[in-house]
Formats: C-alpha cells, sequence, structure tokens
C-alpha cells in the first residue's frame, strides 16, 4: 500500500514527487528519484489534519514534510501505519452539523443569561467585599461630581436639617452593623425633588423634596427607604453592575478607550441610574422594617407618595424622578398600608 504526494526537504519551498510505502508493517519514503529510501518510524509521524478538501500534512523526522492528497487512499494508508485519521476539530465540525447547531443554541443562551443574571450575581459578590472605607471614599468623590455639575449649598432650615439628621443616625444605628450612614442636604434646580444613595453610606435629600413633602414624617419615610438601599448596598452593587457589563462590552468589541472614557464618566452618572425593579422593592421592604423598628409609621410616607403623584398623568414629565424609577405607586401604598 502506497500513496503518492509531495516532499519538502528541511529548509527548502522546492518539494519532490514522492511516495509513503507501507510494507509489511513498516512505511518507507521514498523519492520518485530514487535519491531517498529511508525507514519512517511510525512513533516520529506527526499528522496534521487538514481543514475541508485540503491536504493532509505528515512531519517525518528530520523537519522533513510530507503532503498527500485528502481522500481515502490517505486514510487507510494512516490507518496501514496504525496512525489513526487525525481529524482536526474544525473537521469534525464540518460533518457534525448537529453539534453546531447545539454549539449555537448554547452560545445564544449564554449570550441571554450571563448578562441577565451572571454578571448581577458576580457583580453583588464582589460588592460584599470591597471595604467600606473604599466605598466611604468613592461616594465622597462622586458627591463632589456632582455638586461641581448639579449642585448648590442647602437653604434649609438648621434646625430642619438637625430634625432630619437625628432621626436618620437613629434609624441608622438600629441596622447598620457593619456600615456607616451619613446624610447630606443640597438643592439642585435640575435634579428636582429627589433622594438618593451613593456607595459608601451617602444619602443625598434635596430641599426640593422637603418643600413639596411639607410634612417631617413623609420625609423621614423617604430616608428609611434609602437607609435601606444603603442596608443591602445597593449603591455598591449597582456600580458594579455596571462597571462588569461595560467591561463584558468592552472586551467583546476591543474597545479600551472607550471603556476609559466610560470608567470617567460612570461615577458621575450614578444618579441617572435607575436601581432595578427588584433593589427598589426590597429597599422598599426594608425602608418600612425600619420605620417599624424606629417606632415610627409608614402611613406618612404613603401619604407624601400619594400627595407626588396626585393631579399627574401616567406620563407626567413633572412627576419627581425619585418617584418615577420606582414600582408604581398603588403598589407601594398599598403594601406601607398593609399589616
Amino acid at each position: 500500500m502506497e500513496i503518492s504526494g509531495k516532499l519538502y526537504l528541511s529548509g527548502q519551498s522546492k518539494s519532490l514527487p514522492a511516495v509513503l510505502k507501507g510494507i509489511d508493517g513498516v512505511c518507507w519514503l521514498q523519492s520518485n528519484s530514487k535519491e531517498i529510501n529511508l525507514e519512517v518510524p511510525r512513533d516520529e509521524m506527526v499528522i496534521q489534519a487538514p481543514v475541508g478538501s485540503l491536504p493532509y500534512k505528515i512531519l517525518l523526522a528530520e523537519g522533513q514534510l510530507f503532503e498527500a492528497e485528502n481522500n481515502q487512499e490517505t486514510k487507510k494508508f494512516l490507518e496501514f501505519c496504525e496512525k489513526p485519521n487525525a481529524e482536526s476539530w474544525l473537521s469534525y465540525l464540518e460533518q457534525k452539523k448537529i453539534v453546531i447547531l447545539v454549539g449555537i443554541m448554547i452560545l445564544a443562551g449564554l449570550v441571554i443569561t450571563v448578562p441577565k443574571y451572571g454578571l448581577p450575581w458576580m457583580g453583588d459578590q464582589v460588592a460584599h467585599w470591597i471595604p467600606h472605607s473604599w466605598l466611604m471614599m468613592a461616594g465622597d468623590e462622586t458627591l463632589e461630581i456632582l455638586d461641581e455639575s448639579f449642585f448648590s449649598p442647602s437653604e434649609m432650615a438648621p434646625q430642619d436639617q438637625d430634625q432630619f439628621t437625628k432621626e436618620f443616625n437613629r434609624m441608622a444605628s438600629l441596622v447598620l452593623k457593619d456600615q456607616t450612614a451619613r446624610l447630606v442636604f443640597r438643592q439642585s434646580e435640575e435634579i428636582g425633588p429627589n433622594a438618593f444613595a451613593l456607595p459608601g453610606g451617602l444619602v443625598v435629600l434635596t430641599d426640593e423634596l422637603v418643600e413639596i413633602a411639607e410634612d417631617q414624617a413623609g420625609v423621614i419615610g423617604v430616608l428609611a427607604h434609602e437607609l435601606g438601599h444603603v442596608q443591602l448596598k445597593h449603591p455598591a452593587r449597582r456600580l458594579v453592575r455596571s462597571l462588569m457589563a461595560l467591561a463584558l462590552v468592552s472586551l467583546i468589541f476591543d474597545d479600551a478607550a472607550t471603556f476609559a472614557e466610560e470608567l470617567a464618566a460612570i461615577s458621575g452618572s450614578l444618579i441617572s441610574l435607575a436601581y432595578t425593579r427588584e433593589f427598589e422593592e426590597e429597599a422598599d421592604r426594608a425602608g418600612k422594617e425600619i420605620l417599624i423598628g424606629a417606632g415610627l409609621s409608614p402611613i406618612p410616607l404613603a401619604n407624601l407618595l400619594q400627595k407626588l403623584s396626585d393631579g399627574c398623568e401616567e406620563n407626567c414629565s413633572q412627576l419627581p424622578e425619585w418617584l418615577t424609577t420606582h414600582p408604581s405607586v398603588p403598589s407601594r401604598i398599598e403594601f406601607l398600608l398593609s399589616e
């Protein structure tokens, strides 16, 4: 048994016509000119499997290369020489279309599930391991950026600030064990009536929300909700999730410049990153528990929510941002008033 092909000697680009012969279980290489006639140890033959209809490449001793056509004769010869038909994984996939189909389905599943479930889970694990002191620095730096862009000093009466701070600290002391929380006051026409938590337990309350509320008890209810976010580390989890998603997209598209730009900008845009509905519902539950644990009623918060939404249609542009990024008002009021 033999196969014909081309022989490339080591260091030469020009080929010689040659044959590989199998005689009595021994493989021999022989050039057509008879200048080369040598035994080829089977354990020194290295088969480079072809893709598609490309030829087989058989590496021999001393850097020689024998190239044979990709046909049944070559495959039978390799079996004769006790070398398996070394098909590559690409060649295998070409013949196994069902494998390709299953692979595509698995890949599609990963594309859908990893961003929706995998990244949030991994982000949450990372967020819980970040030292609180690091998160406090991140919160302070974010507030500095917001001060430069959106905020001006609060004009709220000092006695009102003291009262809100006192209640805020009292509630925080009841639920925060391994972290701290701070309340700061700002005013902003751009942001309007709002309250939100930043990484590190920093909670911002705007004058505009206090003016609309008119009732301190309702505002304290809002602060309890934000403390719920702090207790559950929602700001840190939201930030890490966003950064991981951004890093994944940048990695896929190999765009380091975009990642660097977005990383620099994301800390200044935290206020515009709405929490997930899951986070908001968790904060509602935690906030209600905080109020009850502090001996306060959740009813004023329910009344404030009703007041904020009264007279405003479903798509009202004047609805405060603190309300628009949360679950529906009726369901929240029903939850707050439930036993």
